[in-house]
Formats: C-alpha cells, sequence, structure tokens
C-alpha cells in the first residue's frame, strides 16, 4: 500500500475538467501529486470518442509516471439507462429494467461487462450501483435508476453489481449513503430531506448499502440530503452523526467515503466552494469530488491543510490510499470486442419488458403509434430524445403497416393505437394528452418511467424502464408478439 507520508491534502481532492484533453495544470497536479483522482462527464466534453478517451487517458497515467507519484483513480457514473458517460460501449438498460428480469445474476454480469469496458480505456471507478430504494413515485431525480421500491430486492441486485464490477478490476462506489429513493426532490437543484424514522431508515435505506459492502464496496458514496431522525443539522455529506456514527459505527463500513459532486445546489448554498471541501473532510468525508477548475481544486487543498485537524487529514489520506493503491489508473489496456457485452444488453431488454394490465390487442393488419418525446429528466441522466430512435426500430419490424405521429398527435390509418410515452408520469401536460388519446382504447408504452402506466389504469401497458436502443427494439418485439413479455415490476404503482 502507498505511504500515507508520501501524500499530502490534495490527495483527499478528485477535480473534474472540460474539454476532450485534461488542461496542462491539471496533468502538472497530477505529476506533483496535489490531485488525488479525476471524474470523466461526458456533458462536460471529456467522452467523444473511444479513441479520444483512450488517448487522454494515457496522457493522466503518463502524467503521473513523469512526476513519479502513484497513478490516481479515475471515475465515471456509467450505470446505464439513463446515465451513461461512455456511449461508445454497449449500452445497458437501466438498474430497474435489470431488476425487472427478477435474477440478480444479470446484475452482476452487466455489472462486469460494463466495468470491462471502461477499464480497457483506464477508467477504474464507477459510480455504481445506486442501492436507493425509490418508494416515492415523484422521486424526480432516482426513478429507474434504482432496482426497485422493496429493500430486500434491490439489495441482492446492488450487491450482485458490486461482485460483478469488483471482479472485474474496477472499484464500486454504492450510492447514495444513507438513501435518496423517499425523496421528492432533486439534490442537484435544492435542499432535501428524508423525513423517515430511525426505524423505517434502518429497515428500509440502509438494507442495500449493507449488503453492498458485505459483497466487498471499495467506497461508499454520501448524499447530499439530511436526514433528520439521524440529524437534525446536517446534510449527510457534512455529518459526523451519519458518516462515522451510522456508516462506520453501525454498519461496521472501513473503506474510503466519498462526496457526491460538490457543485449540486444541494450542497453550495449551504458553503462557498473553499468551504464546502474542509467541512466535508473534518466530517469523515476522505474523497471529495469537487467540480470545476484545478485552481478551485488546488484551493481547496490549501483550506484542508489550514482547517482541519492534522489527525482527521491523515485518517483522510489512510482512506484515500486505498482507493489509489488499489484502482489508480495506469492508462488504456488492450482494447476488447463490445459483441458480448452488447448481445447481453440486448438480453436483459428482452427479459426486461413488463405487461400490466388487461391483455394486449392483436396486431394482424396496421399499428397506429403516437410518440411524445422525453417528457422529464434529472440533471444526472443524459436527456437523450429517442423518438427517431423508436421511429427507427417499428419501420424495421412493421415497415408500411405502422402509422406513426410525432409529438403525441393522433396517427390515421387502422389497427390498434399504441401511445408511447417517456416519463409523462413528471410532467402534467403529456400525462393529460395521453389520457385523452387512451380514454376509450389503446395500449401504452413506457419508454422509461413505469408510473406512466398508473395514467391509464384501465388500459394495457408495456413497460421498458429503459430507452436505449436494445429496449426499444425489445419494445418493439413484444408489440409484433415476437416475444413475450416476461418481465417482473420492481414497484408498485400509485
Amino acid at each position: 500500500m502507498l505511504a500515507v507520508s508520501r501524500l499530502g491534502p490534495g490527495a483527499l481532492v478528485w477535480s473534474s475538467f472540460d474539454g476532450p484533453e485534461v488542461p496542462g495544470p491539471l496533468l502538472d497536479a497530477i505529476a506533483a501529486g496535489t490531485i488525488g483522482g479525476l471524474i470523466v462527464f461526458s456533458a462536460r466534453g471529456n467522452a467523444r470518442s473511444r479513441e479520444q478517451v483512450r488517448a487522454m487517458l494515457a496522457d493522466v497515467a503518463a502524467a503521473a509516471q513523469r512526476g513519479g507519484v502513484p497513478p490516481v483513480p479515475v471515475a465515471v457514473d456509467q450505470e446505464g439507462g439513463g446515465v451513461i458517460r461512455i456511449a461508445y460501449r454497449a449500452a445497458f438498460p437501466s438498474a430497474m429494467a435489470i431488476a425487472a428480469t427478477g435474477d440478480p445474476a444479470y446484475a452482476e454480469r452487466v455489472a462486469r461487462a460494463t466495468a470491462e469496458g471502461l477499464r480497457a480505456d483506464g477508467i477504474t471507478v464507477d459510480h455504481a450501483p445506486v442501492c436507493d430504494v425509490n418508494v416515492e413515485p415523484r422521486n424526480p431525480v432516482i426513478g429507474t435508476r434504482s432496482f426497485g421500491d422493496d429493500a430486500e430486492r434491490v439489495a441482492a441486485f446492488a450487491a450482485a453489481w458490486v461482485r460483478g464490477s469488483q471482479a472485474a478490476g474496477v472499484a464500486s462506489t454504492p450510492k447514495h449513503f444513507p438513501g435518496h429513493g423517499a425523496a421528492r426532490h432533486d439534490t442537484h437543484i435544492t435542499t432535501v430531506d428524508v423525513r423517515a424514522d430511525r426505524a423505517t431508515l434502518m429497515s428500509r435505506e440502509l438494507v442495500p448499502f449493507r449488503a453492498a459492502i458485505a459483497a466487498g464496496a471499495s467506497g461508499v458514496m454520501a448524499a447530499h440530503v439530511r436526514y433528520p431522525a439521524i440529524d437534525e443539522d446536517d446534510i449527510a455529506t457534512f455529518s459526523p452523526k451519519v458518516l462515522r456514527g451510522l456508516l462506520r459505527d453501525e454498519l461496521g463500513y472501513t473503506g474510503p467515503i466519498l462526496t457526491d459532486a460538490l457543485d449540486m445546489a444541494g450542497v453550495t448554498h449551504m458553503e462557498t466552494p473553499e468551504r464546502i471541501v474542509p467541512r466535508a473532510i473534518a466530517a469523515g468525508i476522505d474523497c471529495a469530488l469537487l467540480v470545476g477548475p484545478i485552481e478551485r481544486a488546488l484551493a481547496a487543498a490549501e483550506e484542508i491543510a489550514l482547517g482541519v485537524p492534522a489527525p482527521r487529514v491523515l485518517e483522510a489520506i489512510g482512506q484515500a490510499a486505498k482507493l489509489r493503491d488499489r484502482f489508480g489508473s495506469m492508462g488504456p489496456r488492450e482494447d476488447i470486442d463490445d459483441s458480448a457485452a452488447r448481445a447481453l444488453a440486448r438480453e436483459v431488454a428482452e427479459r426486461a419488458i413488463t405487461h400490466v394490465g388487461p391483455p394486449l390487442p392483436l396486431v394482424e393488419g396496421g399499428l397506429r403509434v403516437s410518440v411524445f418525446p422525453l417528457a422529464h429528466s434529472s440533471l444526472a441522466e443524459t436527456p437523450y430524445d429517442r423518438t427517431e430512435d423508436l421511429i427507427a426500430a417499428l419501420r424495421r419490424r412493421f415497415g408500411d403497416r405502422a402509422h406513426i405521429e410525432r409529438d403525441g398527435r393522433v396517427p390515421e390509418g387502422e389497427g390498434p393505437l399504441v401511445v408511447c410515452t417517456a416519463s409523462a408520469w413528471f410532467d402534467d401536460d403529456q400525462a393529460a394528452r395521453a389520457r385523452a388519446l387512451l380514454a376509450n382504447d389503446g395500449v401504452l408504452c413506457a419508454m422509461r418511467s413505469p408510473y406512466d402506466a398508473a395514467l391509464v389504469p384501465g388500459r394495457p401497458a408495456l413497460l421498458s424502464y429503459s430507452d436505449v436502443p436494445a429496449s426499444l427494439e425489445a419494445l418493439v418485439a413484444v408489440l409484433a408478439e415476437d416475444r413475450p413479455a416476461r418481465g417482473h415490476l420492481p414497484v408498485r404503482l400509485p
């Protein structure tokens, strides 16, 4: 393991950057040993192509070697579904789609395949799985990122994910501790409280985290959420009662604790950037994920040295060294063939399609399809509108027999009416229009949120939980009666 004495406060700060190349000052900071890790974001232009990412991370590894310092971990959020940062590799369906298969072995296989692709490119930490139990249907940021609303089911799938990722050499950091699934608000936007009592937190929210930790997770990511039953004053990021009392003392976790991104409004309105990091480290955080220019990260390291007691800094450095020692990025490795991973994505998507409500109508001739655009995506998700991908899949299967209209317009022609929504549950206008279209007859296809099915409880509905290409192809195959819907609903519909 790395000698803790060789690392300074900068080892506790992970930085991000803009563009397809790591800026020179950030590479210099890596060489100097004053940055502890990197975070890759597709929204910031960091992941445009396979060749670009591999060249970028080769530069990162070379900088560490040039400085004679241990390589730094390189992290990404690669959950599947709406949270896919590395888009050129296999696009897996969401966690909720994986759970709809009913088989946790799929979570392990997907995590392993995901990790193999990441590690080949030089990415060594995946901020997954989401361990949140999505008991709040109106949760705007978790939803299909969760394995469902049953704590034991979420635990089984989360533990399987951890095993798969870590077996392939990529660190897993279960999130968002101690649980974001009961919230009605998004920490990217505002302050969030989860007001469940302590007994509920212990028997529901903490169950998946216990399982993920037992499975060998190499990190745990704290939530920017306040839990008054544990700490009336501070969000988890700043709470010794949550980080030390709950996570370390009660759950027995002994590894590094990470923050969620520290640019989120659920935390930035409480503290200025230069105060956020030292306050989090003092509370029990070991790795602070700081979004912004390298100057901010370097300033944060100075503030840690000035404002956090030396014993706590040394303790945190020791924890950060665990990740760096095992998961420092040596740059890209030999590339891998993605064909098996893409086949697995198709298999999961096919197993996930779920039928709820009355029987589906027979499609003997034409088919009328009304497609709505994406109604809602959180700031954690990539806001792809898959309308054209769905239409292309319908054309490939039905040809001219499919009469298709965009933006929820009523198609002409003959055959059953199919209304395709994308998280209409979170958009009053789309919800009302979908209800009107299905007032007398028809089929609902919910391409993202399964709660769309609750908008028209008297109509048959097909749920895909995800709109990655494999999920759309699987959805169309069930409409065409090429295969049955075999999925199991992982949540209770309102």
